[in-house]
């Protein structure tokens, strides 16, 4: 990294100038103590094919070199701006990005994902060819270095209106044939016209996890168009530590606003059965989050997970139905019924110890030469 580091503070880095003659399009990045993942994210920006952008860091208050990495990148091309603020979440510092981006379009990308360097100039492609208010890429899950494909959800190609509605009604939410969200839940990968990110960034407000769920809701209760292409242009990065994998006693409180949010802006009432069936699928979640926890005896979690359960979020489970689970998740869901957590958690640790001893049995054969 500080070989990386260095090249950036030489020069080495082709400077902003020769832009091309399409519309500027700004790209907002959030930055929290990603130091070991920024400068990989960076370069795949500078380096993008279509040249007229500006790329807005937003340093969230990181308490490591990640602010000293981005005032570096930005020294040497004059298309980034550096903003820093007091540690405030993802939420405030894309909407601070925002406010002090000035493209006509506007895409996000996480600090410690990477993108495809043609990510910009096919997005606005497919925008120019197909007219659409939002533009959607397919994205791979890199984990521990290797790339692999995604699910991808929902079916590629051009919604009209008509189409979008079909799908906030029947999947976007819930999809009871995979069990989960019928539309991935994200901003990043996305190409939305400038008149509609005020909106998505408002309905996430104060959210601190799948706040980029609602926002997107919110912007197709509200777009006529979209095209879902089927290149994946964007490298989902997973790791430890980060805040879709991390768990907080207060992800409960953060779900009871969400469903509330995303009941308010339903005005169309295009939801009904998949808020239930998300509910359930949320519980379960939380569950197994209090339950994967490093710290902590089996009982102390058992305690926590009683003590944070919210009713709220009960009440809307509890009008779930179990269309496209497994006997396992059937069998979960009937312990959260009947709110009998000592059992899920009996559950999730002998599945846990399960998988254990099958891990060391395979190392053992492998070791042997037998497999």
């Amino acid at each position: 990294m500080f070989l990386l580091f260095l090249s950036v503070l030489e020069g080495k880095i082709v400077r902003g100038e020769n832009l091309n003659n399409g519309p500027l399009i700004s790209i907002i990045v959030p930055v929290y103590n990603v130091q070991l993942y920024l400068e990989k994210c960076l370069y795949s920006l500078i380096q993008q094919s279509y040249k007229n952008i500006e790329i807005i860091l937003v340093n969230d208050g990181s308490t490591d070199d990640s602010l000293s990495i981005c005032n570096a990148f930005a020294l040497n091309d004059s298309r980034i701006k550096v903003i820093n603020q007091k540690n405030l979440g993802v939420a405030k510092a894309r909407i601070n990005g925002f406010e002090q981006s000035s493209g006509e379009f506007i895409m996000f990308v996480d600090s410690d994902d990477y993108v495809s360097i043609e990510i910009v100039e096919l997005m606005y492609q497919a925008h120019q060819k197909y007219r659409v208010d939002l533009v959607s890429c397919q994205y791979y899950d890199v984990i521990d270095n290797q790339v692999f494909s995604t699910l991808v959800r929902p079916s590629t190609g051009y919604y009209n209106r008509q189409r979008i509605i079909e799908l906030l009604k029947n999947k976007f939410l819930h999809d009871s044939n995979i069990d989960m969200s019928g539309m991935t839940g994200y901003l990043c990968g996305r190409f939305f016209k400038r008149s509609y990110v005020d909106l998505i960034l408002e309905a996430g407000r104060g959210l601190i996890y799948s706040e980029d769920q609602v926002g997107l809701f919110a912007a197709l209760c509200n777009i006529d168009s979209m095209y879902i292409m089927e290149q994946p242009l964007y490298y989902y990065v997973q790791r430890s530590g980060q805040a879709t994998k991390s768990y907080h006693a207060n992800y409960w409180k953060n779900f009871e606003l969400y469903f509330e949010r995303l009941d308010a802006l339903d005005k169309h009432c295009y939801l009904k059965q998949q808020i239930f069936n998300r509910a359930l699928s949320m519980i379960r979640l939380l569950v197994k989050m209090e339950f994967d926890r490093c710290d902590g005896t089996f009982f102390e979690k058992l305690r926590s997970c009683n003590k944070n359960f919210s009713n709220k979020i009960f009440l809307l489970a509890k009008s779930s139905d179990s269309i496209g689970l497994n006997k396992k998740e059937k069998i979960q869901r009937i312990l959260i019924l009947y709110k009998q957590i000592f059992l899920y958690g009996v559950l999730l640790y002998l599945n846990r110890r399960i998988k254990y001893i099958m891990s060391c049995k395979v190392s053992k054969l492998i070791m042997k030469g037998l497999i």
